[in-house]
């Protein structure tokens, strides 16, 4: 109960402070148990997220004012085909537009939007931190504001494709047109080879088990490798196509400097889990899940799953 308590403090709601640990070893011993302590105190049912509809779709926003009325109607559009709302967290990253002033007119009207928003920019991690601060559901569904996703297709597709037994769900972009497609190629074909993740688009939108990231350190691991560790800790990936659009309005924050980014970003994430992620890993395979309460997965033909 001591630990459970420690991590309430330190964890819950808006009072989270990733830095407030120190990972000493001393310390680090005591983190390792409270994360043990959570998951044998877990009451994740791991019931499908379209069975639960315990899902909050979080959307990273910077500058996409002329985008933003429109993601608000497909959302509202999708959910009318769902036959349900779910809980929207609009995550504004620091916008220097008109974005503020239109989401803050948006939040009137549609009441699933909550608008959540930083001073200054975090960047996509920074924004993840926040999404787990603030969502309580057991599944985050990870969308964009450009709307290159198109949340009225994409949505329904992603909470059908997450079948008993998945962890999570990635979309895999069909007829992609926005110049991204070889590097994209080749950061899968890497995490492929380093991290057995067996999917072809690891970062797009995505469909995640919330309890999954509350251990993980997400400014090391970065968004653009989730699904690459978590694949590689042994959990089941399921993926499913999605159509590509173009940008609504505005432009495209990806540039050359990503690159560079990204591949140091890797570098750290591979450090990292040959030093210390690989023993979440090693003791997580130890661990034996309750058979009553985690289904046997099938193969869907719409979906490629990663085997245990």
């Amino acid at each position: 109960m001591v630990f459970f308590n420690l991590y309430q403090r330190i964890s819950v709601g808006n009072s989270i402070n990733p830095t407030a640990i120190k990972l000493g070893s001393r310390k680090e011993t005591m983190l390792d148990k409270i994360r043990d302590h959570q998951e044998e105190l877990s009451t994740f049912s791991l019931r499908p997220a379209f069975q639960s509809r315990s899902v909050t779709v979080v959307i990273p926003a910077l500058n996409e004012e002329g985008n933003l009325k429109k993601l608000l109607l497909n959302l509202e559009e999708a959910f009318q085909t769902l036959g349900f709302n779910l809980p929207v967290f609009v995550i504004d990253d620091g916008s220097t537009d008109n974005s503020p002033v239109i989401l803050a007119d948006l939040s009137k009207k549609y009441k699933f939007l909550k608008v959540i928003r930083h001073p200054q920019r975090r960047g996509v991690t920074g924004v993840w931190k926040t999404a787990l601060a603030y969502a309580k559901t057991d599944w985050i569904f990870w969308g964009q504001a450009d709307l290159e996703s198109d949340p009225r297709t994409d949505l329904p597709l992603l909470l059908k494709a997450c079948e008993p037994g998945v962890d999570a769900v990635a979309g895999w972009r069909q007829k992609r047109g926005d110049g991204k497609v070889l590097a994209s190629l080749v950061a899968n074909l890497t995490c492929r080879l380093v991290f057995g993740l067996k999917i072809h688009d690891m970062n797009w939108i995505k469909l995640v088990r919330r309890d999954l990231l509350a251990h993980l350190p997400v400014e090391k691991i970065t968004h653009r490798y989730l699904l690459a560790i978590l694949a590689a800790q042994g959990y089941r990936i399921a993926e499913t196509p999605t159509p590509w659009h173009e940008r609504y309005s505005g432009k495209s924050k990806f540039g050359k400097g990503r690159l560079v980014t990204s591949a140091v970003d890797f570098i750290k994430l591979w450090w990292w889990f040959k030093t210390q992620g690989r023993q979440l890993t090693i003791g997580r395979h130890q661990k034996q899940m309750n058979p009553r309460n985690y289904a046997i997965p099938y193969q869907s033909p719409k979906s490629v799953m990663n085997n245990r």
